[in-house]
């Protein structure tokens, strides 16, 4: 019972440290130290039982299999030192001009090593000259899967979030137009984010669709077009706010956090939440009717 015991001991440690590191229990060192002393014990076994083959095997295939967790985990170290996502303002553009349709985008600002978040975002505000919309924490568990995305990128490519909206846009179209193209191919913006403005600029442009009211839209699609949902809500409702746009139309699975977002800043513009690009196009025709007549 005994061997049994020291046996299993070190992937009970290794999964004990995992849950607690990826519930925020403890951070990543300490994680990496519950490894090691699984390692630690996996020698230890090996000598103790050198004699007993099987045993001695076991032991050693443990020490391997830690050794390799170890070297995998380990990077985890160097996302220690990012402590929150601060969320800027960017200015809504049009994709095509006169269409009324209207990206949000932010920058997203990693801030490394620095817990004081009122300092940070002074520092920031005063370095960039932009204002800070809304900061995000990372946690563990943000940390935890970066890292697995960046090892997983060695092995395979990383999924490009805007070559993905790209895809899905151009399938959804079927054929496109040059200013879509233009915006396509531009290479200084990351995310998936403005799948759901691009297509309805499209459809504006081939006239399928006329719209003269200003809208902001932010949403991913993919290439059925359903509308997915986002993140960095909060900044995209207020830069909306702030830059004059009386409606917003983002998916319906980011509706409650913008109508909170809304209440809790006292906002004043409409919130749209859309669930297809069908559904968005609808709501397109009837602000049209509402506010021009047309």
């Amino acid at each position: 019972m005994k061997r049994i015991s020291l046996v299993i001991l070190p992937f009970v440690l290794y999964i004990t440290g995992l849950l607690a590191y990826y519930f925020g229990k403890i951070n990543g060192y300490q994680f990496i130290i519950f490894i090691i002393v699984g390692l630690g014990i996996s020698i230890f076994g090996f000598f103790l039982y050198r004699n007993d083959k099987k045993l001695k095997a076991a032991f050693l295939a443990i020490f391997y299999i830690l050794a390799l967790l170890t070297i995998f985990e380990s990077r985890l170290i160097d996302y220690e030192k990012y402590t929150y996502f601060l969320i800027s303002y960017n200015e809504p553009f049009e994709i095509v001009e006169g269409s009324g349709i209207n990206v949000l985008a932010v920058e997203v600002i990693e801030t490394p090593y620095i817990t004081d978040l009122g300092y940070l975002i002074h520092t920031v505000e005063f370095s960039t000259n932009k204002e800070v919309l809304d900061a995000e924490i990372v946690t563990n568990r943000i940390r935890y899967r970066s890292k697995n995305e960046e090892v997983l990128s060695y092995v395979r490519p990383a999924e490009k979030h805007f070559e993905t909206m790209k895809e899905n846009v151009i399938t959804y179209l079927s054929e496109s137009s040059f200013a879509i193209n233009r915006f396509l191919e531009r290479e200084d913006i990351e995310g998936d984010s403005a799948g759901l403005a691009t297509v309805l600029s499209a459809l504006i442009e081939k006239g399928e669709v006329n719209n003269k009211v200003p809208i902001a839209v932010t949403g991913a699609i993919d290439s059925k077009g359903n509308v997915k949902e986002i993140g960095s809500i909060k900044a995209k409702t207020l830069i909306a706010e702030q830059s004059g746009f009386p409606h917003i139309l983002l998916p319906v699975e980011n509706e409650e956090e913008a109508k909170k977002v809304k209440n809790d800043e006292q906002l004043n513009i409409n919130i749209i939440a859309v669930a297809s690009i069908e559904n968005a196009v609808a709501n397109v025709k009837k602000l049209n009717v509402r506010e021009t007549g047309k």
